[in-house]
């Protein structure tokens, strides 16, 4: 039987999320949504014609009405960590989307909690689940190319000020936090190593309309010696990039060329692969067959982790997303005070602990 689940959360992202994921997912069922707002709930129940009695104010109402497995998250990150912690506590398997939380130790207190109750807590990082990803990490696993020395991202997009993307101009963060998340967790994914030190530096482009700043270049520092070098620009005048950034990976034998995530995340337009040997032409790479991808393979891989009590290599448990999370919180902190900042000081944080960092 599919995973029953309740969505909160039904703001722009959240609603199509309600509209072109969830249904398209046969692993799971929709069997209840949550939104503050009544005019987000109205728009749910007229575009998907579900009953007014599956629509609820609150998460708590609909967990005392509704009998589930699961509780997707979608809504605010301020308001994730309340969230999956309320419904953890009514024993419900999470998925929630990224960023996971505000902070590490919000995030390793909702770790705690999943593995008390003995529930999956998975955030979407749903970049992971595109098959040019899968495929960069697989070669680096397997040193085609030989050891990563260093690596090089470039992520350029415009995106124009419309009336629609008024409220992403607010955002706290919007390249580091809402969208450099992604990239900071595939470095992870990729590479298979941790961070340690960050340099981030971020600013205003000419003309700007965001609140905070929306390009950010930083240099970045794994635990076996591999140097990443990180620029991202939401207002960028040079050729756009697919939504995953363009990879270039220096190899002692060559270097690896990957993409992923194109202009929608339900088409493989932007994925691709290519190895260069040393002395040799470039050489593109075939991608696995996928039978989903993005934000849907993310949720079924998830039901499939509450049916079976197994998850695929590359998905983001919550406890290792953590230092995906401790990554991005560390950039921000180098960008705001200028400083090189570790990301094992960002991850203990007031904890005053070291973070024992499961591998991918």
């Amino acid at each position: 039987m599919p995973v029953r689940i309740v969505q909160v959360g039904l703001g722009q992202w959240g609603a199509d999320w309600a509209a072109t994921v969830v249904p398209q997912v046969p692993e799971v069922e929709a069997v209840g949504w949550v939104d503050l707002d009544p005019e987000a709930l109205e728009r749910v129940e007229l575009r998907l014609g579900v009953r007014p009695d599956q629509c609820f104010p609150t998460l708590e109402a609909a967990l005392s009405n509704i009998d589930a497995d699961a509780v997707l998250v979608t809504a605010d990150v301020r308001a994730h960590a309340y969230l999956v912690e309320l419904a953890l506590e009514a024993r419900k398997h999470v998925l929630v989307e990224k960023p996971f939380v505000s902070t590490t130790v919000e995030a390793e207190r909702l770790a705690d909690l999943a593995e008390r109750y003995h529930r999956t807590l998975m955030v979407s990082q749903n970049f992971r689940f595109f098959p040019a990803a899968i495929s960069a990490a697989r070669l680096v696993r397997e040193q085609v190319l030989g050891p990563v020395g260093a690596v090089h991202i470039e992520f350029r997009r415009f995106l124009k000020c419309t009336p629609a993307d008024e409220p992403y101009y607010a955002l706290r963060q919007p390249l580091l936090e809402d969208l450099g998340i992604h990239h900071f967790d595939l470095m992870r994914m990729v590479l298979g190593q941790e961070a340690r030190q960050v340099y981030c530096t971020a600013w205003q482009p000419q003309g700007s309309s965001f609140k905070e700043p929306p390009a950010a270049a930083a240099t970045i520092i794994f635990d076996r010696g591999t140097v990443v070098t990180y620029r991202g620009n939401w207002l960028s005048a040079g050729v756009e990039t697919p939504y995953g950034g363009e990879w270039h990976l220096e190899c002692a034998g060559g270097e690896m060329i990957w993409t992923c995530r194109g202009d929608r995340d339900v088409t493989l337009d932007g994925d691709h692969v290519s190895i260069r040997k040393r002395g040799h032409p470039v050489v593109p790479i075939g991608l696995p067959a996928m039978a989903s991808f993005g934000r849907r393979e993310s949720l079924a891989t998830f039901a499939r982790a509450v049916e079976i009590g197994t998850v695929a290599s590359y998905a983001s448990l919550g406890r290792e997303n953590i230092g995906s999370l401790a990554l991005m919180q560390a950039a921000i902190k180098s960008a705001t005070t200028g400083r090189v900042i570790s990301v094992e000081t960002a991850v203990v944080g007031a904890q005053n602990r070291p973070l024992r960092l499961r591998p991918l």
